[in-house]
């Protein structure tokens, strides 16, 4: 067939390029006037070139997987000046982790009682504190909403991808000892705290001496954008060498270069946010291509029974945390409703989940099983950001 000799020849990756920001840009117009989501949009476009026949490379799915993620990384790590810290506040934190922990547990039990696998229910609890900002967010400007909730549900998902990044490499260090990767349970400790502090180690320094030449010298846009995506992608290949968690180091180097000196992170946010949405239609258009139709089959059941672990999780952990900080009654009963949105961040981890496991069974599964609870939450999670607002009586436009 001509689609099927398309993908075959050298070629190939122009044309999925080409296709993926086309479609991603036509599916996404789309899928927002039905209110759905661009992410959405972008992954349907990869599986409909993979229903067409194309088949992207394992390259090319991971230099634009592990590129997004550095720059990711490094734009989460910019959010996190000390003024920012500063305003979430005590309530916020004792919330954020007590939620973050609680859920990670639930989907952990609930996968595991269902399969008997301890490896996989570890990974995707692992993958299920995250929280996709923009969905809640666009949720709560629609209604209008103010108060409390909407207040702190902002805080919490504005922080919630980086203590998912933390919760996901303890989960695949983990992972990796069940599987074998590491022979004693000493070994695993080791290589877990080499993994996290050491990635800070690196991003720290590299962050200091991006801040360090910022502070000297003032840089145009353009200049602030190169530099930017190039400590980001230099993070990212000196963690992958020395053997430390890449997201957390540019995660690392986008704090210190804010606190650092808070004008060149803010423009060194904007310059590489304007980049970002030809980035991620590449980004999940590959991941939407890596999606297994024979494994989702499989394994549809784990995937409810993951979206069932994720919701208690939340409902819980939030209600959980909001006593614990003596929080208002509101956001024991209706916060974790609000937080179910899930996307980039868990998409993205289970896409490095795939590289890192690639050579085993786990490899295949967890991108096919985020990939589709995260187009169920997608589709599922604005309805429960909308009743915990009206609940809460913090919606305006009703």
């Amino acid at each position: 067939m001509w689609i099927g000799s398309v993908t075959n020849g050298p070629g190939t990756i122009y044309l999925i390029v080409g296709l993926l920001m086309i479609l991603g840009l036509l599916f996404g117009y789309l899928f927002r006037k039905i209110h759905l989501t661009d992410v959405l949009a972008y992954l349907f476009a990869g599986l409909l070139l993979t229903l067409l026949g194309f088949k992207a490379s394992t390259t090319f799915f991971n230099v634009i997987t592990s590129a997004t993620l550095s720059l990711v990384g490094y734009i989460v790590g910019l959010s996190f000046s000390k003024n920012f810290l500063k305003r979430m506040g005590r309530k916020v934190m004792i919330i954020l982790v007590v939620e973050v922990i609680v859920t990670s547990i639930f989907v952990m039990l609930f996968v595991y009682a269902f399969t008997g696998d301890m490896a996989l229910a570890v990974l995707l609890g692992s993958l299920a504190p995250a929280t996709a900002p923009a969905g809640t967010i666009a949720v709560f400007r629609s209604l209008s909403s103010h108060g409390i909730l909407t207040d702190v549900a902002t805080a919490v998902v504005g922080l919630d991808d980086a203590a998912g990044i933390i919760m996901y490499v303890i989960g695949i260090i983990w992972t990796k000892g069940l599987l074998g990767y590491h022979v004693t349970i000493e070994t695993a400790i080791i290589h877990a705290l080499w993994e996290i502090f050491g990635a800070f180690i690196l991003g720290g320094s590299l962050g200091f001496i991006f801040g360090y030449i910022g502070r000297k010298k003032s840089f145009t846009p353009e200049q602030n954008l190169i530099l930017g995506a190039a400590v980001a992608l230099l993070g990212w290949g000196f963690a992958s060498v020395i053997g430390v968690s890449n997201i957390l180091t540019a995660m690392a180097i986008g704090m210190v270069v804010v606190n650092m000196n808070e004008e060149l992170g803010i423009s060194s946010y904007r310059a590489i946010d304007a980049i970002m949405t030809p980035v991620y239609i590449l980004f999940f258009g590959a991941i939407g291509m890596e999606i297994n139709f024979t494994l989702l089959a499989a394994t549809w059941a784990v995937a409810i029974v993951y979206c069932a672990g994720r919701t208690v999780g939340k409902v819980i952990g939030c209600s959980l945390g909001s006593w614990m900080a003596k929080a208002e009654e509101k956001l024991k009963k209706y916060l974790g409703i609000a937080l179910l949105n899930q996307a980039g961040v868990a998409v993205g981890l289970a896409a490095h989940a795939a590289q890192e496991l690639g050579g085993t069974y786990l490899g295949a599964i967890v991108i096919t099983q985020i990939a589709v609870t995260t187009a169920i939450f997608q589709i599922a999670s604005p309805l429960g950001t909308q009743y915990a607002v009206k609940k809460a009586e913090e919606a305006i436009n009703v």
